[in-house]
């Protein structure tokens, strides 16, 4: 089984490379080149849109990349397989799950990771009278969130408003 990539925004391009090998383990030249396909979830359905595949960047080195963008078949919530089929290295028939991926389907990915990515590194200003916190979007001005905390004899409470 390949590597999993990571999980990638809808509409992204996910790139890696792989490499072909001959019977005694040095670097070969696919003789035929076979086809990428992409597998969505280990369905029967395959995507080969968005697929190029470049040969012998060194020998037996190939750059893959995926254009999330070029089909509607690539949709966020969904695993992937990317799979050679047919390919001949070495005079042997090749068939190989090259890498797999996600399409914004793990807990990282999503508005709610991105709004909590930039409170963390944008401006956040406490207003000295009420004790509110306001977190900004990038542009400096957009307000993502609000919150003022409250407090009694033993705790400080932060509540979203």
């Amino acid at each position: 089984m390949g590597p999993y990539l990571g999980d990638f925004k809808a509409g992204s391009t996910v790139w890696f490379c792989w490499d072909t090998n001959d019977r005694s383990g040095a670097s070969a030249t696919r003789t035929t080149d076979g086809t990428i396909k992409i597998y969505c979830g280990w369905g029967v359905a395959t995507v080969t849109d968005g697929v190029t595949d470049t040969e012998d960047v060194v020998t037996g080195v190939h750059k893959c990349e995926v254009d999330l963008s070029a089909s509607g078949d690539y949709q966020a919530g969904s695993d992937y397989a990317i799979v050679l089929e047919g390919a001949v290295i070495d005079g042997q028939t090749v068939n190989a799950v090259l890498a797999m991926f996600s399409i914004e389907n793990r807990y990282s990915s999503g508005e709610s990771f991105d709004k909590a990515a930039k409170m963390l590194v944008n401006k956040a200003v406490q207003d000295k009278v009420t004790g509110a916190i306001e977190y900004y979007d990038d542009d400096g001005e957009t307000v993502l969130l609000r919150h003022t905390p409250s407090e009694d004899e033993s705790s400080v409470t932060r509540a979203v408003s």
